[in-house]
């Protein structure tokens, strides 16, 4: 699972940064699926 980090800029999306997702943000995710 990724974290990404993203803007917009007129009709482009510019990427800002990505990273792997701790576990503390893993198991808030999945608590907040349906």
């Amino acid at each position: 699972m990724l974290v990404v980090v993203y803007t917009w800029r007129g009709d482009t999306i510019r990427l800002i940064s990505a990273r792997k997702a701790t576990r503390r943000e893993r198991a808030t995710y999945l608590k907040e699926l349906p």
